[in-house]
């Protein structure tokens, strides 16, 4: 063995499958009892179809998800909006606007959406779905993300095809599991302290450890920041600095199924503005009668203490003018998640460089996952490959010929 990468989602399984189609030899350690980390498909008993309680869409058409992802198909339906109007012309105007938003300087989004240039060239309508949709699908918060930052992301995608969202109807599990083919992976190793030195890596968790000449750290910036990993020695202060400067997005997902469906045929997304579950989805192309819910940001964290079910149903009726009840429903709240500690990075005022900094390497260790992808893919599954893919051809170049060992006491 060559190596030892730490986290079997998307981006630590890239790494690892990128090190073995050069020859090299690794071994993948993951907390958890599963693969994916936080593409997380649930097939429960009851449901016509895979739930997909993480990562759901494929956003455009990147080169490093496309062949993983064969089977994805492309989202088709109307933008609903409260009263049930259908509404793409407010969709796709506000979409095109965003991508102008003012962003020369450095700023906190919300004083980006209140400047003279901004409010002049949108309707109020368009400034509320503006606003809803930043903070809704960045987990952000407004008053402090990077305006920067935002506007490199949004031309990220737009260069990506941006505007073609895609499912997978068999489940997004699919894309790990094919990541992970012919990988060798060990499940339910919870790492807790990785000691390094200039040429070393040991990696320890619980009564086993093991020993090679590098290792990429793919573990979720929140699991970083919370300390669960220690390294010893610490990491530099310019690492660990970056790593609290970004901040990670709360998220609450909920799964409703009904006996019949009680929206327009042609409905693909219901913007139920001032709701506090504010966006719902039909799960296409299932024609069954179900719809996501998706809380992020402060809407994420107001739901504590609440159950998100039951805010759900109370908020889809609403918009829809009356009164629903599922057959079967389930949630999920990444805040939750003690292996994620949220749903993925965004970037605050200041901290545009951090992601780089994240990605860099410390002596024999090396750094992937979503939070260190610096070109505008942060928070997607595809930016999360390409972070992998990156980290691997690192150690490809670096890597010396030393064997891995696994040690009981």
């Amino acid at each position: 063995m060559d190596a030892i990468v730490i986290g079997a989602g998307v981006a630590g399984l890239a790494a690892a499958r990128e090190l073995k189609k050069r020859g090299f030899e690794v071994v993948v350690l993951e907390a958890r009892d599963r693969i994916g980390g936080r593409v997380h498909t649930v097939r429960l008993p009851g449901w016509p179809l895979p739930l997909e309680m993480g990562a759901e869409f494929l956003h455009g058409r990147p080169r490093s998800l496309l062949p993983l992802a064969r089977d994805a198909r492309e989202l088709r339906g109307g933008h609903y909006f409260d009263g049930m109007e259908r509404r793409d012309e407010l969709w796709q105007s506000t979409m095109e606007k965003i991508g102008k938003l003012p962003s020369l300087l450095e700023r906190p989004v919300d004083k980006a959406l209140r400047t003279l240039r901004w409010r002049l060239r949108t309707t109020p309508d368009e400034r509320q779905l503006a606003a809803d949709f930043l903070e809704g699908f960045n987990a952000a918060r407004l008053d402090r993300a990077s305006v920067k930052a935002i506007a490199q992301q949004t031309q990220a995608s737009e260069e990506n095809g941006g505007n073609h969202i895609a499912r997978l109807p068999r489940g997004y599990d699919l894309v790990p599991r094919r990541l992970a083919r012919g990988l060798h992976i060990e499940l339910g190793v919870r790492v807790r302290m990785v000691r390094w030195s200039r040429s070393r890596v040991e990696v320890h968790a619980g009564h086993r450890s093991w020993e090679a000449p590098r290792a990429i750290v793919t573990v979720p910036l929140g699991v970083l920041q919370a300390g669960a990993v220690v390294f010893e020695p610490a990491l530099p202060r310019w690492k660990a600095s970056a790593i609290a400067a970004l901040s990670m997005g709360p998220v609450v997902k909920i799964a409703l199924l009904f006996e019949e469906r009680h929206w327009p045929q042609d409905l693909a997304f219901l913007h139920a503005r001032g709701e506090e579950v504010p966006t719902f989805w039909r799960p296409l192309p299932s024609r069954a009668p179900a719809l996501i819910g998706w809380a992020a940001s402060r809407n994420a964290e107001a739901l504590r203490g609440k159950n998100p079910v039951t805010v759900a149903v109370r908020s889809l009726s609403a918009a829809l003018g009356r009164r629903v009840r599922p057959i079967r429903a389930v949630s999920f709240d990444w805040q939750k998640d003690d292996l994620s500690r949220g749903a993925y990075s965004w970037v605050p005022v200041g901290a545009m460089r951090a992601q780089r900094a994240i990605a860099d390497q410390v002596g024999p260790l090396h750094f992937a996952g979503e939070a260190s992808h610096f070109d505008g893919a942060c928070g997607t599954v595809h930016g999360a490959i390409e972070t992998g893919i990156r980290a691997a051809r690192e150690v490809a170049t670096a890597q010396r010929k030393l064997p891995v060992r696994a040690r009981r006491p």
